[in-house]
């Protein structure tokens, strides 16, 4: 996650990703003498370019003005004759650049004359007497800053956040391993900086896409049905029993009447209705789809777990041994340090399911010795929940905390040098591996 102490990505609050776009606004307006809301507009246009808007406006300033509509014009006295008439019933607002009054419920991004192609820009905005139209507009322009700049900048995906990513490139391209367990925000949400998916690592994007939209629901889907249906013997229809235990006798849509257990007809069981269920055997694709939803979702189940323990070291823990313990700030970013490792290697490890999904499908071959690996990878997980635990236990109970921050540390380097190279193995599709078909 860090390259010589520095993370390779910060969090960013919406505050902070303004003041990068006031940073930027700025330097045009103040070297090529613009107001801030024509500087605004032009970085717009050219998609926060800024290199581009200097080479434009160094080049030709008049022109580019002129192209974008940021020239003023004068009025006729047609037009101010035509609006005049309206002036005692509304707020009429026009652009810097154009004579063109309208209400405010006309503006939008342009004059609203069809005939003319004056922005509208922040001087404009601020006219208006409805704070919700310029709360909007300052989304809108902080909104396109950060989709020029998704290279490097993104929004947290997770509902509800509004906190921003910030990918530093010059020190991920000297660790480029830091990315492997996804991007963490400040509200505990990982993802993948790629397509901003929950971080899926080792599944590729697509096919954490696949999973998510499609494979998930029907594995979900068909062990709804082995748990709750039954195939008509009739038209081999799924069919569902209702809500009464009592009743014996279904009937399929195909008007076939069948009992629940032994699936004889009524005039078939005599009166008799002491028959033995019937039990039909799962295909090996049935039992292996049954076998990886159980393990995604016991994965599911261990990774929110970790979650909860995170913040319970943060909310709980990390007071504790702040005051009763004497820790420093290095050995509470330790502490919290290897409990997000924790968390992030649990995602991994759900995710390992999904890939275990994959490589049944298409190389079943290496179907064992994924589950070798998921094994190891486990316990090297539960490895480092144990020391942790021992050591918080120590420094709680008897005060004990030398060499703490050390011992945790190191736990927490093995640990993620571990499933950095277990992730890269999975991702290899490790071909130097033969296996007996």
């Amino acid at each position: 996650m860090e390259t010589d102490g520095q993370r390779v990505y910060s969090v960013l609050t919406t505050n902070e990703v303004g003041e990068k776009m006031t940073s930027e606004i700025n330097q045009i307006s103040e070297v090529f003498l613009l107001s801030k809301s024509d500087a605004t507009l032009i970085l717009i246009s050219l998609r926060w370019n800024s290199f581009k808007a200097s080479d434009r406006l160094g080049d030709d300033k008049e022109k580019l003005l002129s192209d974008l509509g940021l020239v003023k014009v004068f009025s006729s006295c047609q037009e101010s004759d035509s609006v005049s008439s309206f002036a005692g019933h509304e707020n009429l607002v026009s652009t810097p650049f154009c004579s063109h009054e309208f209400s405010e419920t006309c503006w939008k991004i342009v004059c609203p004359n069809p005939d003319c192609v004056a922005p509208v820009g922040p001087d404009t905005i601020e006219k208006l007497t409805e704070p919700a139209v310029k709360m909007m507009y300052d989304r809108y322009v902080l909104g396109s800053f950060v989709e020029a700049n998704k290279e490097s900048i993104k929004w947290c995906p997770a509902p509800g956040c509004e906190y921003a990513i910030e990918l530093h490139e010059d020190l991920l391209e000297d660790d480029e391993s830091s990315l492997d367990l996804g991007v963490v925000c400040l509200c505990g949400h990982t993802f993948c900086w790629s397509c901003t998916l929950e971080s899926h690592r080792p599944v590729t994007c697509k096919d954490a896409s696949v999973w998510f939209s499609s494979t998930l629901d029907t594995l979900k889907s068909n062990a709804w049905l082995l748990e709750n249906t039954k195939r008509c013997p009739n038209c081999n229809c799924h069919v569902q029993r209702t809500d009464d235990p009592v009743l014996r006798m279904i009937t399929c849509i195909c008007s076939c009447s069948f009992c629940w257990r032994c699936f004889r007809s009524e005039e078939e069981h005599n009166g008799k209705w002491n028959c033995v269920e019937f039990s039909f055997q799962l295909s090996m694709r049935q039992v292996d789809d049954s076998r990886y939803l159980r393990l995604w979702e016991t994965c599911l189940e261990e990774y929110e777990n970790s979650k909860s323990d995170l913040k319970a070291i943060e909310e709980n823990g990390v007071p504790r041994l702040t005051d009763n313990c004497n820790f420093n700030e290095r050995d509470v970013d330790a502490v919290k340090e290897a409990t997000l490792l924790m968390v992030q290697c649990r995602l991994v490890l759900k995710w390992s399911c999904a890939y275990e999904y994959f490589i049944a499908m298409y190389q079943s071959a290496k179907t064992q010795y994924v589950k070798h690996l998921r094994g190891e990878a486990t316990k090297t997980l539960l490895r480092h929940i144990a020391t942790q635990e021992e050591l918080m236990n120590k420094a709680l109970t008897s005060g004990y905390f030398s060499s703490f921050k050390v011992k945790l540390s190191d736990s927490s380097t093995i640990t993620g040098n571990y499933f950095h190279e277990y992730v890269k193995t999975l991702e290899s599709g490790f071909p130097e591996i033969q296996v007996d078909t």
